[in-house]
């Protein structure tokens, strides 16, 4: 390797572009009902993780606006000296309600909500088995806490039931970390069974709702809380094995940032224990009201969620039929097409993209190697006759490719 400094950035670039992995930025303009703008051209955007279109939403962006004119735009202080505003409590109060739980920590996004509580509650004395899917931000809190690391596969349980039963033996406290609906599959995780295991080996459950809020329960709380009102799991055993829930304000219900759903004990705890919180700017005024806006529209419109269900479970059949590989959840609006080749899937992403469709290609290290996918997002604006032109241009990919091979 080059002592220089400015060498090695160019051969550490070079060799991700060899591995078609390099990422570059592009300016995105958001045009709402499900499409955007790029370099002059109008899309329908696949892309994105605003499942109900939120962001742009009338009523939501007026609540956003009216709490800029009322008390600005940034919190201008951190939440324990004087950023903690009436659009901070006012979200705040909404969350607590939406949650069914003591009390909510807001963070500046679900990124530093994951790290920064599995980081102040996890001792370094512990013992945490952490999904190999689960996300970055989850698998960085687990690090950062210095607790033994151990890792399972979601899809067979055998590894944690063994490791578990293993540290028996041990004083340890035991937490097992995992989102419920995973990003990049669509896939939900064995809850029912996870806890199963937290109640026979005495553990604990951190679950991340990022990709479940908004899309799951009667009124999008979750996949938790989906789970409770079908009768699979009770209020008692929710509380006493999940102390912590953790949530996007970014993906469903269209604003920024994340929070973190607890006991009022724990909150108070990680107020006064979480660096990243501690340490920095409140949650922006408009992403609060903005937020608190979402939440309302959920619940005067829970039809929302049901409709965008339906619409992934219709899309995701057909797909199938036409001999696609398709992961994740029958009703999940994230829908994986893996396509295995990186290279493939760059260039069906521009090929699509050419036809007017916007479509997240992802690679490793976003997931593992060998399992390159073109992502599809359904969104609530996305119509039946959109999707099936999507269908249709995705069977024209496959065909070709077939003739090429």
């Amino acid at each position: 390797m080059s002592n220089s400094f400015h060498a090695d950035v160019r051969d550490r670039l070079g060799a991700i572009n060899e591995q078609n992995l390099l990422r570059t930025r592009r300016v995105v303009e958001p045009l709402g009902q499900g499409r955007c703008r790029i370099e002059g051209r109008e899309l329908w955007d696949f892309s994105s993780n605003d499942y109900h279109g939120f962001s742009l939403h009338p009523v939501i962006q007026s609540a956003a606006i009216k709490a800029i004119e009322q008390y600005g735009v940034g919190a201008r202080a951190s939440v324990l000296i004087s950023g903690w505003t009436p659009a901070h409590q006012e979200l705040s109060d909404a969350l607590r309600n939406f949650e069914s739980v003591g009390d909510i920590l807001l963070c500046s996004s679900g990124y530093v909500a994951c790290q920064g509580s599995i980081d102040s509650l996890v001792n370094e004395d512990d013992l945490i088995f952490c999904d190999r899917l689960n996300h970055a931000c989850l698998i960085d809190g687990c690090r950062l806490s210095k607790a033994k690391l151990r890792i399972y596969r979601h899809e067979d349980l055998t590894t944690l039931r063994r490791e578990l039963k293993k540290s028996q033996s041990e004083k340890v406290r035991r937490w097992i970390v995992t989102e419920t609906v995973f990003g990049m599959d669509g896939t939900l995780a064995p809850l029912i069974e996870l806890m199963q295991l937290a109640e026979e080996f005495d553990a604990y459950l951190i679950c991340d709702e990022a990709h479940a809020t908004g899309v799951y329960g009667s009124c999008g709380q979750g996949v938790i809380a989906q789970l409770r009102e079908q009768g699979d799991l009770t209020a008692e055993l929710i509380e006493r094995r999940i102390p912590i829930r953790i949530g996007t304000l970014s993906k469903a219900l269209g604003s920024q940032g994340g929070f973190v759903a607890s006991s009022a004990e724990t909150i108070q705890l990680l107020w006064n224990t979480s660096r990243p919180l501690m340490f920095s700017t409140g949650l922006s005024i408009a992403a609060c009201a903005a937020a608190t806006a979402a939440i309302e529209q959920l619940q005067e419109h829970p039809q929302k969620i049901s409709s965008l269900r339906n619409s992934a479970s219709q899309f995701r059949r057909h797909l199938k039929d036409s001999g696609f590989e398709v992961w994740g959840e029958e009703n999940s609006p994230i829908i994986p097409v893996v396509l295995w080749d990186e290279e493939r899937t760059m260039s069906w992403a521009k090929e699509l993209e050419a036809q007017g469709y916007l479509i997240g290609a992802i690679r490793p290290p976003t997931v593992p190697n060998g399992t390159a996918r073109l992502r599809i997002s359904l969104s609530s604006a996305h119509s039946e006759e959109l999707i099936e032109n999507l269908i249709i241009a995705l069977r024209a990919l496959q065909t070709k490719t077939a003739e090429k091979t």
